[in-house]
């Protein structure tokens, strides 16, 4: 085993347990929805159904809470329960300011990432085993 094998290992044993204690994947999809909503916007009309003006700040007033909202599921896993709420709201108040809500897939992203940060259960302590 070289040694580069080795570090890889131990780097990825790192990560699990990290990732392990939050709830990563609601986070990147909550992530994934807030730049997807901001991205949008600015790729231009063929894409996209934009209103000059309003629709493009809307979007972003939108979209950088979500994207913020992922970090703090990241950063603070004990508030996954709030921050799955405010996930849905946003991702919810995007079908009426961000182009149809991200052509409806940044709503579907942010909607099933909240719901997944609501209902995830921080992993027990381990304590000694009854017997």
């Amino acid at each position: 085993m070289h040694l580069g094998q080795a570090a890889g290992g131990a780097l990825l044993r790192r990560a699990r347990g990290w990732c392990g204690g939050r709830p990563a994947g609601s986070a990147a999809l909550v992530c994934a929805s807030g730049a997807e909503l901001a991205v949008l916007p600015l790729l231009g009309a063929p894409l996209a159904v934009l209103q000059p003006g309003v629709a493009v700040s809307a979007g972003f007033e939108v979209s950088v809470p979500l994207l913020l909202t992922g970090v703090v599921l990241l950063r603070y896993p004990q508030l996954h329960a709030v921050a799955g709420v405010a996930a849905v709201v946003l991702a919810l108040l995007a079908l009426l300011t961000c182009n149809i809500g991200g052509l409806l897939l940044g709503t579907a992203l942010g909607v099933a990432g909240g719901c997944l940060a609501f209902s995830w259960v921080p992993p027990a302590a381990p304590g000694p085993s009854p017997g």
